[in-house]
């Protein structure tokens, strides 16, 4: 009897496939490559979502800067007309004509827009928004421009990751890339609508990444590819200096140690040719900058150094030169010593005061320490700023410094941390630089911390010891490692970052829950642009000048580049002075308008209605705080000019109860009565006493006389435009 086989069934059929399919879906995934890169991918996501997270409140850009750069974007495409390659042909035409002043900044005088400025964030605007047109998309430039900073940081989770596993391995790349894509200081300063850093740090990583790969191979190629996505930096970030001396120093101290090390000498020769040649040929900078600056000192002698480890591989140069180490100390003194000598003497360009500041905090001149983000940030800010991936980066520091002298790329990461760590604790701004290092040698200390902990499940390592670990104590240790850097991950600050409205939306008033209820800037700026004269010109402190200039079209007299600091002393000195003194002060600059600012709170009052004062802390900063520095910019007393007062012991700044403040032009137009706003707190009431629960300078502040007061914003009237009325006499002249 012959046996039939059953037939199978289109449901087992379907099982099978299904079951195959899984199968093969659960291998592929578990493909430590696969995981990789979607771990990476997502991370990179994660931080583009986070910086696009202010689009609830529509598309803006954000603080100051970024509203010069979109200027400068549409200046090369109006310079070429259209054509991006005749707007780069103007830029570098200035060495052939220069002279072309834009008055629309630093009225009347006017500011040379190639001379002072960086090309690369408006350059990648300006290009992108000409490709998407080309490819038919319809799209405007400004909302262009805000989304290069939030999607080039984005990328800077791809970059780390590449340059974390070409250092060490692929579990440090992914955890680094998990890390950068939710730090804090990174995130705060490349968000949407951001500035030129979101393109700058990512183009770094990515610059380090191909030079590491470059000295260990001494290829040539890729130390020119490097060297131009350096140039990339240069043309972004005036911050170049740095990267750029740090790659020439981390060389330099390896060539000493290693003078015969040839691989790493062609790197950076071909990294550092295309990198001179684009400082040199940037109008900002030029090739003072580049060859005969005290920035450029180091570089010179990174540059000798690797072309004597050249010649010396050359058999018949090796008699002629030898390379003791000795000699090689004796000659980089030598050379440095005539350079600083030559700096001292005039002979080489100096560097710019913010830069002195960074490398010796001690040495702050007015200009930087008037600017809050220019302060030196404390321990807590630190910890704030970076949670637990502190200790553990400097962690994995210590485990990368053990063989710093075996590998130019463990070296280079140990100069990078250091000398980011040590920047950042000269200035406030500069934790941004300091959060490539952190991300990766964090991610580093907890891969060498986790790759401990599975080697102590081993057998060899359990039969050396004495008492048997127990798979529990290992699993524990590893979840708590695991578990701690979420803390840093997830924190408030970075939560809040992403939730923060654009600072021109919200008049400077940092908030995170938001119903458009500061739109006192934005409606200013509406006026003027809509009442104000074609070409006239606006005084104003210079933190405003971008806003006015770019979205208004009316002249500034200075704005946040700080480029001239005689005519910002000017400004102050007129906001300080009497009304007359101010007078001859704007008639010299041909001011028609004054524009001041002052976010006031008011609280009621149980017989008064409503009482006006300006907070001491709150971070709300408007002009009568600024004032403070403003005293300091001319050489005043500021303690003359404004007091800390009290009000049921909340501190509050009022003008101090002196001549200079009562007579000050400046707070005769904050404090000027309007028809919402006609008590301040240090003023005396009705009945001729002060309010009972406020402790503190009591006076009155007089009218302006000279000065109109023509629009008060909606709906706080925090920002007033006055004009200039000139006397009789004056407008005669």
């Amino acid at each position: 009897m012959v046996e039939t086989a059953m037939p199978i069934s289109v449901s087992e059929r379907s099982r099978e496939k299904i079951r195959d399919v899984v199968l093969f879906a659960l291998s592929s995934f578990s493909d430590i490559r696969l995981i990789t890169v979607c771990v990476v991918v997502l991370s990179s996501v994660l931080a583009l979502l986070l910086r696009l997270a202010p689009m609830r409140w529509g598309i803006y850009l954000n603080e100051f800067d970024p509203f010069y750069e979109y200027y400068l974007a549409q200046k090369l495409l109006e310079k070429g007309e259209g054509d991006l390659l005749k707007g780069l042909a103007w830029w570098f035409n200035w060495w052939f004509n220069k002279g072309e002043r834009d008055t629309l900044f630093w009225a009347p005088y006017g500011r040379d827009l190639r001379a002072s400025s960086q090309l690369g964030a408006p350059l990648f605007s300006a290009a992108i928004y000409s490709l998407l047109v080309t490819l038919g998309f319809e799209v405007d430039l400004y909302t262009v421009h805000a989304f290069i900073p939030a999607v080039g940081a984005a990328t800077a989770s791809i970059f780390i990751y590449l340059f974390a596993r070409d250092l060490w391995d692929s579990s440090s790349g992914v955890l680094a890339s998990l890390f950068i894509a939710c730090s804090w200081p990174f995130l705060y300063r490349t968000n949407l609508g951001a500035k030129h850093e979101g393109i700058a740090i990512p183009l770094i990583l990515f610059s380090l990444d191909l030079l590491v790969r470059a000295a260990r191979k001494g290829s040539v190629t890729l130390g020119f590819l490097s060297g131009v996505v350096m140039s990339l930096v240069v043309l972004s970030w005036g911050g170049f200096l740095y990267p750029w001396n740090l790659v020439s120093l981390v060389v330099l101290f390896w060539l000493v140690l290693n003078p015969e090390a040839v691989n790493v000498s062609k790197a950076f020769l071909s990294f550092i040719g295309p990198v001179n040649l684009t400082i040199a040929a940037m109008p900002r900078f030029g090739p003072n900058m580049a060859f005969a600056s005290l920035a450029a000192v180091v570089p010179w002698l990174a540059i000798i150094m690797s072309i004597l480890s050249v010649i010396h591989k050359i058999p018949s140069q090796r008699v002629l030169i030898r390379l003791e180490r000795s000699k090689i100390i004796v000659i980089i003194a030598g050379v440095a010593g005539v350079l600083v000598l030559g700096w001292y003497f005039g002979f080489l360009a100096r560097l710019p005061g913010r830069i002195i500041a960074v490398l010796f905090p001690v040495l702050r001149e007015v200009g930087v320490t008037t600017v809050a983000e220019h302060a030196v940030p404390t321990w807590s800010s630190f910890y704030r700023d970076y949670g637990f991936l502190l200790p553990v980066s400097a962690f994995g520091a210590l485990v990368a410094g053990f063989r710093f002298r075996k590998r130019f790329e463990d070296t280079l990461t140990i100069f990078l941390w250091a000398s980011s760590a040590y920047a950042a604790a000269s200035m406030a701004r500069l934790t941004l630089i300091l959060t490539p290092s952190v991300a990766m040698l964090a991610a580093f200390g907890l891969s060498e911390i986790f790759s401990v902990l599975s080697r102590l499940r081993e057998p060899k390592v359990r039969a050396k010891k004495s008492a048997e670990m127990g798979v529990e104590i290992v699993l524990m240790s590893a979840i708590i490692v695991a578990a701690l850097p979420l803390f840093s991950l997830a924190n408030w600050d970075s939560i809040s970052a992403t939730h923060q409205p654009a600072l021109i939306l919200t008049s400077s008033v940092p908030v995170v829950q938001y119903n458009f209820e500061y739109t006192d800037w934005l409606s200013a700026l509406e006026w003027i642009n809509a009442n104000v004269p074609a070409n006239s010109v606006i005084a104003t402190w210079w933190d405003y000048g971008y806003w006015i200039s770019v979205n208004t079209g009316k002249n500034s007299t200075c704005d946040n580049a700080t480029i001239d600091t005689k005519q910002i002393q000017k400004i102050a000195r007129a906001f300080l002075s009497s009304e007359e003194e101010a007078l001859r002060i704007f008639r010299e600059l041909n001011v028609s308008y004054v524009v001041v600012y002052e976010p006031f709170l008011k609280a009621q009052l149980s017989y008064f209605g409503y009482v006006h004062f300006s907070p001491a802390a709150g971070g709300l900063g408007g002009d009568l705080a600024k004032s403070y520095q403003m005293a300091r910019w001319i050489g005043l007393d500021p303690d003359r000019f404004l007091n800390v007062s009290y009000i049921d012991g909340y501190p509050v700044l009022v003008p101090a109860d002196t001549p200079e403040a009562r007579n000050a032009t400046l707070y005769r137009m904050l404090f000027v009565k309007t028809p919402n706003r006609y008590l301040f707190i240090f003023e005396p009431t009705f009945y001729g006493s002060p309010i009972s629960n406020y402790r503190g300078s009591v006076l009155s502040i007089e009218p302006p006389k000279y000065f109109k007061l023509v629009y008060a914003s909606r709906p706080n009237e925090w920002v007033l435009v006055f004009k200039v009325q000139y006397p009789q006499s004056e407008k005669g002249e």
